[in-house]
């Protein structure tokens, strides 16, 4: 926002240069961005006073011009179409260096003595765009009559404005007044404000005048009708500070609107009255397929959802955002109704982004804007198109405001200032503070400590807790003053976030195994979540299941068809394998992210850690570091097995029935009886639905929290043993349906503290050992840490081991 010094100073005087204000500003929390000078480089640049105007003896567009700035008098030619003798103008000399009125780039010229159709001239009379104050070049620029002739013009019209970037929490300081009223409370300088018209003393309008129908959106609406307006150019001082501003002069109603916009921070809107039918405004939601034409010319289709401005029988604004032009003020208006109202904040920023129509007014009404504004507001716009519009006057105001807001009332202990900023101050010099900020504080006293009360104005929304006041007392005394104490004691042990570490351990291991992280939307599609398979109870996901109707619906989703926050991340793995499988043989992936698991009607979901991992395509397209062949569910087990001996854990696995998971190819993966992953292979019947139907797709889901929860450190110590392991096979012959992870255990349960390490090496099927039945050759180490083993302890173990395999997995070991 751009804030003209000249402007400022009708509010409060700071008597600081604007770079020292720009800095206590900055520091005081509004940051400004540039500083800029408004007539820095106009050196020969005089005001000027036009004392004679005639044609020139030999062109019929130019004139001869005799101007006279204090010592200067010169004759110019110029071919401006309203020079005019008597008025007082910009008068540049030689060596003045102007902005080129006819290049469309900005380019600078230096002015030189010429002699243009036999007549000598040594001087211009500018246009506002060679002296850069807008793009006007279409005449040149007439002063008021007022300005001083003779004087350097820099001294008349010169500026410095500041431009502030305004957080969307400081709306109170969106305005001219708003960083008035900071500076005062920074510079301890006194606030004035504008004159403003007694709306008090105006004639009440008829309730029908302005009707409310959506006051859940409008909380406040007043209209003043004013007759007798003449509509025109505004007067140059106007135009001016809307330019210095950034704003473009329309006519002295529009101008008005906007200069009170920029002044109070309330946008108001003028509609020409007569053209309203029947002559008043409701406030209602638009109809199915309304349309209106905004002041842009564009035609806009509405929905129930926008909230409109209009007469009797049709939309005439989009509330908040624009005005339509069947009710546009112009050349032929004599009666204006002035709007000044206060919508809901979440209504014109969604009617602003679904009509992509961002403007001024929106951009204040998206923060959320005082409804006591409203008041003041139209008063002082009341008062400007009166004194602008001699004998105008107005006839009727409506102000429909069921439920004021009021000052908001905080109680806090005094103490609480040292508690939170280290730093005490005396009563006297916060409640000093408070009062430039105008919270009208109260200090009081009971036997333990002192309270104090501050009532918050209703424009200051951002405060609301004591820790609030708190920081407005810091901002204003100045954060300098705070002061600089190195901590005392000792320094506290940095302490990394356990997830952290193991999401970035993963991210290496997973890397180093040749996968590739990415980093998909958190949001999934109800089609691909119902083509990875519902069960009978309709719930969708992998490792984590939830009913589709539970899930987390986005209401403004970046896509619309992902709407759902996702319960498990393979979908969004199967897209990114389908394109990538288009170009290459194979594809390793993996993602690590949250997946939202709802707990419940109007609650916030559970944020799962998950590691998602998605295997597809060729083992190695040339066979020459691996088996020739599809990657499937033994690769992927061959990575968890990994992931499990990097975080400590010893994994079961057990075959688990899953929808969209190919049955016989599943399973989960449990550390101490808690189930920590699930991995298998899509089925085949599924895979086209991705985009995948000639690729045999292994993917898995490993719950980090759990696995977190059941992680040890692995030891680094690495110790040669005293006596040589001893390795012996061993050849289990279990029904068909056994699971491998079983025979593991019953062979680890067997052979006792002995068995070192496992590995199975061979899975056999044939007609030696019997229909529906298999083999599984494990290889198991023993060692002993005190003696050699000898044969008597291995005949003992491999007792021990073929009585548990026969308990536990009905077992026989092979000859």
């Amino acid at each position: 926002m751009k804030v003209p010094m000249r402007w400022l100073a009708d509010f409060v005087d700071t008597a600081l240069p604007p770079s020292e204000l720009a800095r206590r500003l900055t520091m005081a929390g509004l940051e400004a961005e540039k500083i800029e000078e408004i007539g820095a480089g106009w050196n020969n640049v005089f005001v000027g006073h036009v004392d004679r105007v005639e044609r020139h003896p030999d062109a019929d567009r130019l004139v001869l011009a005799d101007v006279q700035a204090g010592e200067h008098r010169l004759t110019v030619v110029t071919g401006a179409p309203n020079i005019a003798a008597g008025q007082t103008v910009a008068l540049a000399l030689t060596g003045a260096r102007l902005i080129d009125g006819y290049s469309d780039t900005l380019q600078y010229k230096t002015l030189k003595p010429g002699v243009i159709r036999g007549v000598r001239s040594e001087g211009m009379v500018c246009s506002e765009k060679e002296l850069g104050l807008s793009g006007e070049h279409e005449g040149i620029l007439v002063l008021e009559p007022e300005a001083p002739v003779g004087a350097p013009l820099a001294e008349w019209l010169g500026d410095t404005v500041i431009e502030f970037e305004i957080t969307p929490n400081l709306v109170h300081a969106f305005s001219i007044l708003g960083i008035a009223r900071e500076a005062a409370a920074v510079t301890a300088a006194p606030l004035r404000l504008p004159p403003t018209f007694d709306l008090g003393t105006a004639p009440a309008g008829e309730d029908a005048l302005v009707q409310v129908e959506a006051p859940d959106l409008c909380p406040r609406y007043a209209g003043v009708v004013i007759k007798g307006i003449r509509v025109g150019p505004s007067p140059a001082w106007l135009a001016r500070r809307l330019a210095a501003a950034g704003l473009r002069s329309i006519n002295n109603v529009v101008d008005v609107t906007n200069y009170v916009m920029l002044e109070w921070g309330q946008p108001l809107h003028a509609f020409d009255k007569d053209q309203l039918h029947e002559g008043r405004i409701v406030v209602r939601r638009a109809g199915v397929g309304e349309t209106i034409e905004t002041l842009d010319h564009q035609v806009r289709t509405l929905n129930p959802d926008v909230l409109v401005i209009a007469d009797a029988d049709h939309a005439v604004a989009v509330a908040g955002v624009m005005g339509g032009v069947d009710s546009e003020v112009s050349e032929k208006t004599t009666t204006v109704l002035l709007e000044a109202a206060t919508f809901d904040m979440r209504s014109v920023r969604r009617t602003a982004r679904d009509l992509k129509l961002r403007t001024d007014a929106s951009a204040r009404f998206e923060r959320g804007l005082d409804p006591e504004l409203v008041g003041p507001a139209a008063a002082r716009a009341t008062r400007l198109l009166l004194d602008l519009n001699p004998g105008s006057r107005v006839t009727a105001v409506r102000d429909v405001y069921p439920e004021p807001v009021h000052p908001r009332s905080i109680t806090m202990s005094f103490g609480l200032i040292e508690r939170v900023l280290g730093i005490g101050f005396e009563p006297s010099v916060v409640l000093d503070v408070l009062t430039r900020l105008g919270f009208d504080p109260a200090l009081a006293a009971d036997d333990d400590q002192d309270w104090f009360t501050v009532q918050v104005p209703t424009y200051r929304q951002d405060v609301t807790i004591p820790e609030d006041v708190v920081e407005e007392v810091a901002r204003i005394v100045g954060y300098e003053a705070l002061p600089e104490t190195l901590p005392a004691g000792r320094t506290p042990p940095v302490v990394r976030d356990p997830m952290f570490r193991l999401q970035s351990d993963l991210r290496d291991l997973l890397a180093g195994a040749g996968g590739v992280e990415t980093v998909t939307y958190v949001t999934a599609s109800e089609q691909h979540l119902l083509a990875l398979g519902a069960d009978d109870q309709g719930a969708v996901g992998l490792l984590h299941r939830a009913p589709l109707t539970a899930l987390v619906r986005l209401r403004n989703p970046l896509q619309s068809d992902r709407s759902l926050l996702r319960p498990t991340i393979v979908p969004s793995l199967l897209e990114v394998a389908a394109e990538n499988l288009k170009h290459q043989t194979a594809v390793r992936l993996f993602e690590i992210a949250r997946v939202y698991l709802p707990q419940g009607r109007d609650e916030l979901p559970r944020e799962a850690n998950v590691c998602a991992l998605l295997l597809a395509g060729q083992r190695d397209a040339v066979g020459r570091f691996a088996l020739p062949g599809d990657l499937d569910f033994f690769d992927l087990k061959g990575i968890v097995d990994v992931i499990a001996r990097h975080t400590g854990i010893r994994p079961s696995f057990d075959v688990a029935a899953v929808p969209g998971l190919h049955p016989g190819r599943a399973a989960t993966f449990a550390h101490a009886g808690k189930v920590v992953g699930l991995l298998g292979e899509l089925r085949p019947d599924i895979a086209p639905d991705f985009g995948l139907a000639d690729h045999r797709v292994a993917v898995a889901e490993i719950d980090l929290d759990a696995l977190l929860e059941a992680a040890h450190a692995a030891a680094t110590e690495i110790r040669v043993p005293r006596f040589l392991p001893v390795q012996q096979d061993f050849a289990v012959v279990v029904a068909e349906k056994t699971p491998a992870a079983a025979v593991e255990q019953a062979l680890l349960t067997g052979a006792g503290a002995l068995a070192t390490d496992i590995v199975l090496f061979d899975v056999f099927r044939g007609a030696q050992i019997g229909e529906n039945r298999k083999s599984l050759a494990y290889r198991v180490t023993f060692t002993a840490p005190d003696r050699a083993l000898t044969d008597a302890d291995l005949g003992k173990a491999r007792g021990r081991i073929e009585k548990v395999l026969a308990q536990k997995v009905s077992g026989t070991l092979r000859a």
